[in-house]
């Protein structure tokens, strides 16, 4: 199970990686954020981010279950590899759409 804290892997702006080696991972938890803060204040959100793990080197088909935890961290899990973490940390970031103002 995956614990982050997506502050410590971004740069000083928090708008991006903070090493070239996350930038892939920095993108689909920015996706994961996104999502569940998009539909959370009933925005369109898309699709439901899809798994990113590699077992046995063959892509996971599996779509992440992402909720959000009493204590406002987001959970995710894949039914298919069962991958699953919690990503804390992600108010206030460029990908938190639940403070964000659209006219």
């Amino acid at each position: 199970m995956w614990v982050i804290d997506i502050r410590h892997w971004l740069n000083e702006r928090q708008d991006g990686p903070a090493a070239h080696q996350l930038r892939l991972k920095v993108k689909k938890l920015g996706e994961i954020i996104t999502w569940i803060t998009s539909r959370d204040r009933r925005l369109p959100a898309g699709e439901t981010p899809k798994c990113w793990r590699r077992p046995k080197r063959k892509p996971c088909k599996g779509t992440l279950k992402i909720q959000f935890e009493i204590d406002d961290r987001i959970h995710w899990f894949c039914p298919e590899c069962e991958d699953e973490g919690t990503i804390d940390g992600w108010q206030g970031l460029i990908w938190d759409m639940s403070e964000r103002i659209f006219h």
